[in-house]
């Protein structure tokens, strides 16, 4: 899973720098885990007496949708390997989240609320969707991929045999620079492509306000297929076909396919941002990307007759929006945009504006569990409804 937990109370203070990041062997220092709502203990503290031969950390969220089907699996290693295993799911999730995700999932496995995401930092993790391995000599064994904990690893941990660190960890960087690119407000253009960059976060961001508003973009570690799917305007993995090995597109277990790409135009040039950068792309990466038109299913916005719409006209002049596994939020946005950026990134289909709303609004969603079920929900709250249909759409073809 690619790949953004515990009140902790202890006298141990622990950077979560890489530098001092908890790693294979160490001793796990006297931090206690708590609260732990779902337990026949309220907390837990991994330098004392433990009574299962080994702990397993697992770092998940309910925002994170790759991490439920995880939990539904650790429950049942869980089930399999009682009074041996004992695992605790630890999220950044306030106690009130969690326990609405119990009252519509319950589960076996303890939770425990950590919203400083300090267990998670201590271990030096790189996103959720990882887990750390402790034993009852309060040693740490392992730090693995949530998807790689499964029986056959926990046989070797029962039998002694050692177990091979495979989680994604986070590098010291080389650039702390504010801006690693080194661009400037008094600069009127840049073009900047490189390879991956160490200790930087994978990320793209979009400038909406001054000094660059809309024209500049920025991309860190990202691989050759997110750099096409941006600039030619795509919004889904169902809009994508490969003439080529997927993995030669797109493999971020292999560093040397990533990018880091800036593109700063002229303010005369705003308007052509995009086609600029599809020309850069073409001109300097060796997958090349062509555009196409096909028939396939998507999901239609459109407005509920018989509700209010829950959202209103914005007053404000600078547009900007976020958006994680608990929902969305924009300011000054546009109903395509929610649908485009944000909606198109959780379903499993590309969403299509049909609301014929065309103006500038204050859009908030919350998202109780990140599943399809409960994004729905929140679109529907907002006074819009999804149904599935067939539209002709942009395709964008990867070829060498």
């Amino acid at each position: 899973m690619k790949k953004i937990l515990v009140i902790i109370l202890s006298a141990f203070c622990l950077s979560a720098s890489a530098q001092s990041s908890l790693k294979t062997g160490d001793a796990m220092p006297a931090i206690v885990i708590k609260p732990i709502i779902n337990a026949p203990v309220s907390q837990v503290n991994l330098n004392a007496a433990m009574k299962p031969r080994f702990y397993i950390l697992n770092f998940w969220g309910t925002w994170c949708s790759p991490c439920i089907p995880e939990m539904d699996n650790l429950a049942k290693l869980q089930k399999a390997n009682e009074g041996r295993v004992q695992i605790i799911g630890v999220s950044n999730d306030p106690v009130d989240r969690l326990k609405k995700y119990l009252a519509k999932k319950p589960s076996t496995l303890w939770l425990a609320s950590d919203t400083s995401f300090y267990l998670y930092k201590a271990f030096g993790f790189t996103s959720v969707g990882q887990a750390a391995i402790i034993n009852s000599r309060h040693q740490v064994v392992a730090l693995v991929n949530t998807d790689s904990v499964n029986q056959h690893m926990v046989n070797k941990l029962l039998s002694g045999k050692p177990v091979k660190s495979s989680a994604d960890l986070k590098e010291l960087p080389v650039n702390t620079s504010k801006d690693v690119f080194g661009v400037d407000s008094t600069m009127a253009e840049n073009f900047t492509i490189r390879g991956y960059m160490i200790g930087q976060q994978a990320m793209a961001r979009h400038y909406l306000n001054p000094p660059y508003s809309g024209r500049r973009v920025s991309y860190i570690n990202t691989c050759a297929e997110y750099l096409y799917k941006d600039a030619f305007d795509i919004t889904s993995s169902k809009q994508v076909i490969y003439e080529v090995d997927e993995k030669t597109v797109c493999d971020f277990d292999n560093k040397a396919s990533r990018y880091c790409l800036d593109l700063l135009v002229k303010p005369e040039d705003k308007d052509s941002l995009y086609s600029i950068l599809q020309k850069k792309l073409l001109t300097s990466l060796p997958i090349k990307a062509r555009l196409s038109e096909k028939m396939i299913p998507v999901y239609v916005l459109k407005t509920n007759p018989a509700q209010k719409q829950a959202f209103s006209t914005s007053t404000q002049n600078k547009t900007s929006y976020s958006f994680n596994g608990n929902g969305y939020d924009g300011i000054a946005v546009t109903v395509e945009d929610f649908a485009k950026n944000y909606l198109s990134n959780e379903f499993d289909l590309p969403v299509v504006d049909e609301t014929g709303l065309s103006g500038k609004y204050d859009i908030k969603t919350t998202v109780d569990l990140r599943t399809k079920e409960g994004i729905m929900q929140s679109v529907n709250k907002l006074g819009l409804v999804l149904s599935k249909a067939e539209r002709k759409m942009k395709v964008l073809v990867f070829y060498k």
